[in-house]
């Protein structure tokens, strides 16, 4: 197939999948059941995919509106869809057949390659990709891309039991948000068969007290049951529900939902770690186990991160 052809198939199915994104995003929260006609994904001045509903203008056509971001690679499309009109919105995807000599010296600076020199051998091209992959979805999410240049976005942090990376904007990404100064985005990043992925959704502004246990839960719970709602999952989803055997969980939902908690409680977590420890001993988690991590790694005021450290 020729290069041309290849890239116009994969941006068709990256807009098919980000009209699926926003069409089931309405249907679970505002209850409407669009066809994806009726979805337009068009870009603003810069590129970023904006959302457009013909029939329904007062629910998607300008902002407020759904943001979307998407991406593609080797055939493989995925979207990011959030109704929060102050949301920053960005995912990224990358195979892990992609390989250059010069990557590394031309993505990273050299603080940035002292964290991948720390890697085992056997993990350095994964956590090399989802590094680009942080920085591409920051990008998307601030929706300027990399036109600030591919050093402007500074890897300062990545713990590979969450799979988290900590990114900081520099030069050209600082001069074009400002507001950004001093601040670290974080980025959840996962591998899946020979893929490796990051998402991020930024919620400006956002200040949140040190929850209680049930305030946790009762999150959890609401956050449970919009990622369940069109599932076949009979059963109200309570404390005792179990994400894997029950709620029939998979790999892609576990990152949707990890991502979606570090996001709200603006801290970094462990999730890595956890989830290789339930595999270990085969036995599922409940939400109500969840909800107990969750609160012991928010041991202090949100917006600390004792769980994060360098890769290692």
């Amino acid at each position: 197939m020729r290069a041309v052809e290849k890239r116009r198939r994969e941006w068709l199915l990256g807009r098919s999948v980000a009209k699926d994104a926003v069409r089931l995003l309405l249907e679970r929260h505002l209850g409407l059941c669009l066809p994806p006609t009726a979805v337009e994904i068009v870009p603003d001045p810069y590129g970023r995919p904006l959302v457009k509903c013909g029939a329904y203008p007062l629910v998607c056509a300008g902002p407020p509106g759904p943001a979307v971001s998407i991406a593609h690679s080797q055939g493989t499309a995925v979207a990011l869809a959030v109704l929060d009109p102050a949301a920053w919105v960005g995912i990224d995807l990358e195979s892990l057949a992609r390989r250059r000599e010069d990557f590394e010296s031309i993505a990273f600076s050299p603080d940035e390659r002292s964290l991948l020199n720390e890697l085992p051998p056997d993990l350095r091209h994964e956590w090399a990709l989802r590094m680009w992959c942080a920085k591409e979805a920051v990008g998307k999410a601030l929706g300027r891309g990399m036109s600030a240049g591919l050093l402007a976005f500074q890897i300062i942090r990545a713990d590979a039991s969450s799979g988290t990376i900590e990114v900081e904007l520099r030069a050209g990404a600082l001069s074009q948000f400002p507001q950004l100064r001093g601040k670290s985005l974080i980025v959840y990043t996962a591998r899946e068969s020979s893929f490796v992925f990051s998402a991020i959704i930024y919620q400006q502004g956002a200040v949140r007290m040190r929850p209680s246990r049930q305030e946790i839960l009762d999150y959890l719970l609401q956050k449970m049951g919009e990622l369940t709602q069109d599932w076949d999952y009979p059963d109200p989803v309570s404390p005792e529900s179990r994400l894997f055997t029950e709620l029939g969980f998979e790999s892609l939902d576990a990152v949707v939902l990890c991502t979606a908690i570090q996001e709200h409680y603006h801290t970094p977590m462990p999730f890595g770690e956890l989830l290789a420890e339930i595999g270990q001993q085969q036995r599922d988690l409940s939400i109500d186990e969840l909800a107990e991590f969750v609160d012991t790694h928010l041991g202090g005021p949100a917006g600390t991160s004792p769980a994060t450290r360098r890769i290692q």
